[in-house]
């Protein structure tokens, strides 16, 4: 019973030997794929040598979970309207309400004039809503922008700003003498610099934005009747 009872001991032990050993062989087989794959605790995805993909339960570390255990649809990464790089339709694309022209050169600009339209249905309401909302942060209330002398008047932007070009004076007789469509192109390609720029097809440098991409053509023209009426 004795040479028994060690003979089962000695079978149990082997047995235990190589149950760690395989626990022990899984752990690095784990850790191997770990080291050469990649989880994303916020969307629970993840990824092993780029050939297997997977989804984990999340951990997104804020929100009204501590663990989602289903990919949900704010976790995705997505772009939101105003991030880059911005979702902008295919180049050729129409919309159904008509497509804006494009112009080549700054005499195209300047040949323009407001249209019937925007002229009959402007409303300096509005216009001085679109500016506030749209143009105080860099210009200022009172249209000068880095010019400005008064510290409660000037544009907000400034204290943020340590290099140019910064913002311009829109009561200068350089923005006076400009023609109601040239103020149309500034607004459309991002200001002097950034029209410039957009003409050659190269990148502007300029910190003002391409409203071509935020504002309507309306809209455009309203901000143009609006700043010529400031400046009279």
């Amino acid at each position: 019973m004795a040479i028994l009872g060690s003979k089962s001991v000695s079978r149990h032990r082997k047995k235990a030997t190589l149950s760690a050993r395989t626990w022990a062989l899984l752990a690095l087989v784990l850790m191997a794929l770990l080291a050469t794959g990649c989880y994303n605790n916020n969307t629970g995805e993840a990824n092993i040598g780029g050939a297997v993909n997977f989804t984990l339960p999340a951990f997104p570390e804020t929100g009204s979970h501590a663990v989602e255990v289903f990919t949900e649809m704010h976790f995705q990464p997505s772009y939101r309207s105003q991030e880059r790089p911005r979702l902008l339709p295919p180049p050729d694309s129409v919309p159904v309400t008509g497509r804006e022209l494009t112009y080549t050169s700054l005499e195209d600009y300047q040949a323009l004039k407001i249209p019937d339209k925007a002229a009959q249905t402007y409303d300096p309401g509005r216009a001085a809503q679109l500016y506030a909302i749209n143009c105080t942060v860099c210009h200022g209330p009172t249209l000068r922008g880095s010019a400005e002398e008064n510290e409660s008047a000037k544009a907000k932007i400034l204290e943020f700003m340590e290099n140019g070009p910064f913002p311009a004076d829109l009561t200068s007789d350089l923005t006076a003498s400009a023609s109601d469509g040239e103020l149309f192109g500034f607004l459309t390609g991002g200001g002097r610099q950034g029209l410039a720029a957009s003409l050659r097809g190269i990148q502007s440098a300029s910190p003002m934005p391409e409203y071509k991409f935020l504002l309507t053509e309306e809209d455009r023209w309203a901000l143009v009747q609006f700043l010529r009426a400031q400046i009279r």
